[in-house]
């Protein structure tokens, strides 16, 4: 089991452009029409492998897989080996049938709505014919088989499921191919086409970031190149309409390459209904949810599936630090319709519908099992450079042009790119597998975050208590100071009154001296006057004793 979550902050679909995820408008989310059930749902999910497991030879239900990872070990030891001339993989298309014939029992709605979708389809198909008939030149079609896949799709894939597989790896005629992915995706639904017409009518508040992404998908083909032409003005609308149909979803980078893939094929509202269908039946809603689960989860089973089928590349992916976000993201998102050939996208495309999104991993393993040997002599850089541009020369046509000025369009060998992708054995049992690891990762990731969130709780906690004591220790310091301050006020006051009392003191002494010192005067003085008095009393008496005499 892989250690560390898959991590998605690379996944851009250019590194010069803005890696704007979701609008920011806050958008309520209805509950979406269903005309199947949800199959993110763990009952449908159960159903689909189950009847994927009944439809397989030679694999029965899987049994309880012991835990840990030598045990798993063990257990992938039974896996066959990467090459695999087999057809098996087809076995998902006939669980998707199952899913679909159930929905239809359970919802008699959903039956009129596909009986009268089919009609239509086949009505359609047999204009088409027509018209191809009429013409001096066309495509070499076998109408008679194709005319029988129309008639009943579900009785040939059940009964010529072999055949079926075949045609459809040798590629669905261009002429048919937007009517028989309909076909296969029961999407043609007449209440969903008038769902998008009033859609139509209202204002979505994604669609600046539309409007600026237009101009990115697809500009070498001259139906999208006109900014006033008609190309441009469909891929709006279907994409504008469904950020509308699924507010959660809203609108992400990746999805104008998808809608292009399908309006190169057929008219806007049958686009829109098949774009329906591949969210909800096909289970791509889950790459352009917020946090983006079902891409996440496929990334980590593509990260697997490397490790057990190519393990000399995983091991040099990982000593180079290359993560399979950094490079496969932007295929599972754009369902490899981002700088792919367009000739390639429409056949991946064809096996999309027909097994379901799981053949997006035959795809990307092929890719890198055939460029192997080159990547495992590159580095970091040099592996997400090639990455982006070499990756398809090793299915390039080399053609030598008649005179120096003459500029060939480049071809690919696209059925063998297909048929060795349709010969990578990818089980249920595989995929199960690994979604089980994924889920326990989640769970013991989920697990921590609690436990981070418990101690964040108590960390809260504890800093809200040290705070208010912080709070009160900063009160009381305060306090301090203050009685500090009070306290020297009142020492300078006392010094103060003691050094006025000694001045007082000082001066009242010296006011006491100067009291004594006057009084001795007085005292003297008086004792002086006395003196004289008395001499000048006996003076007299002298006198006075004379004169008697």
């Amino acid at each position: 089991m892989k250690e560390d979550s898959v991590d998605l902050t690379e996944v851009s679909l250019d590194d010069d452009l803005d890696n704007e995820r979701f609008s920011t408008v806050a958008l309520r989310t209805p509950s979406l029409p269903s005309s199947t059930p949800d199959p993110n749902s763990a009952a449908s999910r159960s159903t689909w492998r189950n009847s994927v497991a009944t439809a397989s030879s030679g694999n029965g239900p899987p049994q309880a897989s012991p835990s840990g990872r030598d045990s798993r070990r063990v257990t992938m030891a039974s896996i066959p080996p990467l090459r695999t001339a087999s057809t098996s993989n087809f076995d998902f298309a006939l669980a998707r049938l199952n899913l679909q014939r159930e929905a239809q029992q359970s919802d008699p709605s959903v039956r009129r709505a596909s009986l009268h979708g089919h009609i239509r389809l086949k009505e359609g198909f047999d204009k088409l014919h027509e018209e191809q008939e009429k013409l001096d030149e066309h495509e070499e079609i076998d109408w008679d088989f194709w005319g029988e896949v129309m008639a009943d799709y579900e009785q040939v894939a059940r009964t010529r499921a072999s055949e079926l597989s075949q045609a459809i790896q040798k590629g669905i005629p261009a002429a048919l191919r937007g009517t028989i992915w309909q076909l296969m995706s029961a999407s043609k639904d007449m209440n969903l086409e008038q769902v998008y017409a009033e859609l139509l009518k209202d204002s979505s508040p994604h669609e600046k970031s539309i409007s600026r992404d237009l101009g990115r998908t697809f500009p070498n083909h001259e139906y999208f190149q006109d900014v006033a032409g008609i190309g441009q003005e469909n891929l709006f609308n279907v994409v504008k309409a469904y950020s509308l149909y699924d507010p959660e979803v809203g609108y992400c980078q990746g999805m104008p390459f998808v809608v292009a893939a399908l309006l190169l094929n057929m008219p806007d509202e049958e686009a829109f209904c098949v774009l329906v269908r591949l969210m909800k039946s096909y289970d791509l809603r889950g790459h352009f949810l917020p946090e983006m689960p079902g891409l996440q989860l496929r990334l980590f089973q593509f990260d697997r599936l490397v490790e057990e089928l190519l393990p000399l590349l995983h091991q040099h992916f990982v000593r180079q630090g290359v993560k399979s976000s950094m490079y496969c993201s932007q295929w599972f998102l754009t369902l490899f319709s981002y700088r792919f050939p367009l000739d390639m996208v429409f056949r991946i495309f064809d096996i999309i519908f027909a097994t379901g999104i799981e053949a997006i991993f035959g795809f990307a393993l092929v890719l890198l099992e055939k460029n192997e040997d080159v990547l495992l002599s590159l580095k970091f850089d040099q592996i997400l450079d090639y990455m982006k541009t070499g990756l398809f020369d090793t299915y390039k046509i080399y053609e030598s042009p008649v005179s120096p000025s003459e500029k060939r369009p480049t071809r690919y060998r696209a059925d063998a790119f297909v048929q060795d992708a349709f010969q990578v054995k990818v089980s249920p049992f595989m995929l199960d597998t690994y979604a089980a690891e994924y889920e326990e990762l989640v769970r013991q990731q989920n697990k921590h975050l609690v436990e981070m969130d418990t101690l964040r709780n108590v960390n809260r906690h504890l800093s809200s208590q040290v705070k208010t004591l912080e709070s009160s220790l900063a009160q009381l310091n305060s306090e301090h100071c203050d009685l500090v301050k009070q306290f020297v006020m009142i020492k300078l006051e006392k010094e103060e009154m003691e050094s006025e009392l000694v001045k007082y003191k000082m001066l009242q002494a010296m006011q006491l001296s100067t009291s004594e010192s006057a009084l001795i005067l007085i005292c003297r003085y008086a004792e002086t006057m006395l003196a004289n008095e008395d001499a000048r009393s006996s003076s007299r008496i002298s006198s006075l004793s004379k004169r008697s005499r």
